[in-house]
């Protein structure tokens, strides 16, 4: 099920007289005229618990704010709100904060007068969505998320959008740069151990609680093999298809921009192979007792590989020890070597069986009203 990752929203009130937030504001002067003309205020950003952000401005007239409401005030976002409602009840008690009015939901829709040849513009008597983010997780198995990612990789999306693999091999995104739409796949388990191991550097660390919780969501993710999902929808898609328009709009009506991956994966079949090296299944095996012999034995293969005649460069007696070895794993190095009669790493190859993510009876689900009761201050 798809939920909410990210909501940039704002709303004009042409009578003004709202209070100026933000860190600076700069007044502006027409020269010639004398004139004053509205102010500019940048954003001013808020800090809650678990160092989640938000950012908030209002110049006098127009109000934003920033953020993920399925993130703030909680101490991760693998599961987060699924409803626009939710995610404004979040945006609206920080706004009470500073005495701006709340985002409404838009009743009524008209066009805005524009210079002639220009084309038309509708505008609401609500809250605007100008950006927005849809989220879903994928179960794919422990150990098979680059292997999932990096089979998603070959395929273009959409109307042609490329993908870019991440040197890692642990992201893939299509469209970056768009204003138009981005989608990405990446390894949830890889993403929250950068950012635990980002917290842990801080000077203030992590309470034992929140540590605890956290490696416990990563030991699942690592588990089952969590790959999520993400489509950044921008604010030239919003326009085009008329989503911007808070009230008018549900979340039924993105989900068909939320289709591309989806579709990938039911024309693509991907496999996860597990290779092992000839040491290592030699000692699997019990064929030899010390990685020093493994490590001899799979140097010989390696040289048979290359075209070598060990008959020529070992001793009798080492060359039936070291290919008595090799034939329990399949390799004879008393045949010539051919590339394409084996394969002597594979060890294991299965193809992707891709799972909607159940969430484990521990989690704690998003709840508006707690996070909306927790403090939180201006950070800048």
């Amino acid at each position: 099920m798809f939920f909410i990752d990210r909501l940039f929203m704002q709303q004009d009130h042409p009578a003004g007289g709202l209070p100026l937030v933000g860190r600076h504001v700069i007044e502006r002067i027409e020269l010639e005229t004398g004139e004053h003309l509205p102010p500019s205020v940048n954003q001013k950003i808020l800090e809650g618990s678990y160092s989640t952000k938000l950012t908030i401005r209002c110049d006098g007239q127009r109000v934003r704010v920033e953020g993920n409401p399925s993130r703030w005030q909680r101490m991760d976002n693998l599961f987060g709100l699924q409803t626009l409602d939710e995610c404004v009840e979040i945006f609206n008690h920080v706004l009470a904060r500073y005495d701006l009015p709340p985002f409404t939901k838009n009743t009524q829709i008209s066009h805005r007068q524009t210079p002639d040849g220009k084309t038309t513009q509708l505008v609401g008597n609500g809250a605007e969505i100008t950006a927005i983010d849809w989220t879903v997780n994928h179960q794919v198995g422990k150990g098979k998320e680059a292997s999932f990612i990096r089979g998603m990789s070959s395929m273009q999306i959409g109307r042609g959008r490329k993908p870019k693999l991440y040197p890692d091999g642990h992201t893939c995104n299509w469209g970056e740069g768009s204003t138009w739409i981005m989608t990405k796949l990446y390894n949830k388990s890889v993403e929250l151990k950068r950012h635990l191991a980002k917290d842990l550097r801080k000077k203030v660390g992590v309470q034992t609680d929140r540590l605890n919780y956290l490696e416990n969501l990563i030991n699942y993710c690592e588990k089952t093999g969590v790959v999520r999902e993400e489509h950044s929808l921008r604010q030239a898609l919003l326009k085009r298809h008329t989503l911007q328009f808070y009230g008018r709009v549900s979340e039924l009506d993105f989900y068909p921009h939320l289709k591309e991956i989806e579709t990938a994966m039911q024309t693509i079949q991907i496999s996860h192979d597990e290779h092992q090296t000839i040491a290592d299944q030699l000692i699997s095996l019990g064929v030899v007792k010390s990685r020093q012999a493994a490590n001899a034995t799979q140097s010989y293969a390696i040289m048979w590989q290359h075209g070598a005649d060990l008959r020529q460069s070992l001793k009798s007696t080492q060359f039936y020890e070291h290919k008595a070895r090799l034939k329990i794993i399949g390799i004879d190095i008393g045949q010539k070597f051919d590339v394409s009669r084996m394969c002597p790493t594979l060890r294991r190859s299965e193809v992707i069986d891709v799972k909607p993510l159940t969430i484990p009876h521990w989690y704690l689900l998003p709840v508006v009203a707690q996070s909306n009761i927790l403090p939180f201050k201006a950070y800048a």
